[in-house]
């Protein structure tokens, strides 16, 4: 993983743990990370969705993110770091 995905996944998990159990919305996320909220939905899909709930607002298709009940960020950065070292090693054979 990447030095620079990382620093975008910290940036997402920050926000969305300072939600709190209330969640946020993605176009929030985006807003208070400075990235497009499409951006922020594909890190949220591809890295984080063990992590974190995305409920989908039927009308206007709106994702209200929250932190799934016993995460935090720390748990969350060393399972990232595991995982790379993973990738690595399997990179490297």
């Amino acid at each position: 993983m990447k030095e620079k995905l990382l620093k975008k996944l910290i940036k997402v998990l920050k926000v969305i743990e300072q939600a709190g159990n209330d969640g946020t919305w993605l176009t929030d996320i985006g807003k208070k990370t400075d990235m497009h909220r499409t951006t922020v939905s594909r890190l949220i899909e591809k890295h984080l969705s063990e992590f974190v709930t995305v409920d989908v607002v039927p009308p206007f298709n709106l994702k209200l993110v929250k932190l799934k009940p016993g995460r935090d960020l720390g748990g969350i950065l060393r399972y990232l770091r595991v995982k790379e070292k993973i990738e690595s090693v399997r990179m490297s054979k």
